[in-house]
């Protein structure tokens, strides 16, 4: 969809996540977590990290990004959090 948008728009795409932690709580509890890490690690390796027609995303949710496994394949992250003051 990335690769679509740049090429009908002429500028690299921004991807927006909201609540990315939600269907990791839900597999949580209802016992798939580990299925749902390996497919949320697949989906977004490939729409974050080989992305070409990516400028950058962002992500919203309530765990920290850097303690969760599903991104140790990225690189770069910024984490804000409700007391940064960076993107105020």
């Amino acid at each position: 969809m990335s690769r679509c948008l740049e090429q009908a728009h002429g500028k690299k795409a921004i991807i927006l996540i909201d609540e990315y932690d939600v269907p990791l709580e839900k597999a949580h509890f209802k016992g798939y977590y580990d299925k749902m890490i390996g497919f949320l690690r697949s989906l977004l390796e490939s729409a974050l990290k080989t992305n070409e027609s990516l400028a950058f995303a962002v992500l919203t949710g309530c765990l920290r990004i850097s303690r969760e496994s599903i991104f140790t394949g990225l690189n770069n992250l910024k984490i804000a959090s409700v007391t940064s003051t960076e993107f105020a």
